[in-house]
């Protein structure tokens, strides 16, 4: 289905297009690009930092959030997340702190974790592989997490925080490629299967409100974004 964009120039825009549609907002971010992303190489919980363009899209990510009056923000406590939480902060006008949480990690890889895909080490590692891209909603690695498990630890995380579902004020959570289809699954009530195709680019947020329920994609390009409802459910081959 193809929806009207939205196109907003600044901070003050998106504020206003946030102020209309209620006190509510909770936008995802997912963390700017890293090496292994680039190099196709699987990160897991692995913790390689921002590469000079993972930087940048962080900073794009920032200045469009300037102005914004975020209540909390909120990160994965592995450093490609951390450096993108902190760039936000650091460029936001209200001055929040960065509360990070373990339980907002990526999914865990095991035995994968650092792997390049199209190149993988061994023979079982392939086979290990084969059959985690099948199915990632249920199979687990050796040492690793599925999907069900990173939904458990989404939920824990809600049950903790609870005023970022519906309570007053814009929040942001800095988070993974598999976490934030989690989180995404969670405030929409998607099944896993709906949940695993929401897909994410780094300079892509999602924009959540509660009442009523809504959800829009947001593109975020150095002087403007795009903004359509819904969310992507195709992207690039870059991977957690």
């Amino acid at each position: 289905m193809n929806s009207p964009s939205l196109v907003v120039t600044g901070e003050s825009e998106l504020a206003q297009f946030i102020r209309a549609r209620g006190p509510h907002c909770l936008i995802v971010a997912r963390h700017g690009e890293t090496d292994w992303n680039a190099e196709g190489r699987l990160q897991g919980q692995q913790d390689p930092p921002l590469n000079s363009r993972g930087r940048s899209q962080a900073l794009a990510t920032a200045n469009f959030l300037r102005g914004l009056p975020l209540q909390q923000v909120h990160s994965s406590t592995l450093r490609r997340c951390q450096r993108t939480a902190d760039s936000i902060v650091e460029t936001n006008l209200s001055g929040p702190e960065v509360i990070s949480s373990d339980l907002l990690k990526e999914t865990t890889l095991g035995v994968l974790e650092g792997e390049l895909k199209d190149q993988l080490s061994t023979t079982e590692l392939t086979l290990h592989y084969r059959e985690f891209s099948k199915d990632e909603v249920n199979y687990r690695v050796p040492g690793g997490e599925n999907l069900h498990d990173v939904d458990a630890r989404v939920e824990r995380f809600f049950v903790d925080h609870a005023e970022l579902l519906n309570g007053p004020g814009i929040h942001l959570i800095v988070g993974h490629r598999n976490l934030n289809k989690m989180i995404l699954k969670q405030l929409l009530g998607l099944s896993f299967e709906e949940g695993f195709r929401v897909e994410q680019e780094h300079q892509r947020l999602y924009l959540y409100f509660a009442s009523p329920a809504e959800l829009w994609s947001c593109w975020v390009e150095p002087e403007s974004a795009s903004l359509t409802p819904g969310y992507a459910t195709t992207m690039d081959d870059s991977y957690a």
